[in-house]
């Protein structure tokens, strides 16, 4: 009995379980990291409301101060919008566009890849500010007046 012929491919560490998901620009791929990245984002930001509404859940309550509490609600109203809404919208976008389309692919699959890694690269360093001198921003997620003028937010909010 004749040994088969088998072609041999070589094994690179892109073709492992892990590595293969760091290294990919299959848009489905990158739609379910978006689509996972936001739901940790999400329980991140929902613990941030369950502090919130801890504080707020009799009078007088001291759980955390007032300077951390601006900490807490800003970082919460960030993640929630800039790390959950817009980017689960992005990974659903990224997973049924093209199928949609009946594209094979993304226009740029590795510009799309990156743009995934840039939004969890920000996210992390989001989450890092909790760990710098003087904390996260605490002027509102949405930077009004008077929280974001440099009295009420000194440093680097």
């Amino acid at each position: 009995m004749a040994a088969r012929a088998e072609t041999a491919y070589p094994v690179t560490w892109k073709n492992g379980r892990v590595a293969s998901w760091l290294v990919t620009v299959d848009h489905k791929r990158v739609g379910i990291l978006y689509i996972a990245t936001s739901i940790v984002f999400f329980f991140a930001g929902g613990v941030l409301a369950l502090l919130m509404r801890a504080q707020l859940a009799t009078p007088g309550e001291s759980i955390i101060t007032r300077d951390r509490y601006d900490e807490v609600m800003t970082m919460h109203g960030t993640t929630m919008i800039f790390l959950v809404v817009v980017p689960i919208f992005a990974g659903f976008g990224n997973y049924l566009v093209p199928l949609m389309i009946g594209a094979r692919d993304m226009a740029f699959p590795r510009l799309n890849a990156l743009s995934y890694w840039l939004f969890l690269l920000g996210g992390i360093v989001l989450y890092l500010s909790w760990f710098s001198a003087s904390g996260p921003a605490r002027s509102g997620w949405t930077a009004y007046p008077p929280l974001s003028e440099r009295f009420f937010s000194p440093g680097n909010g």
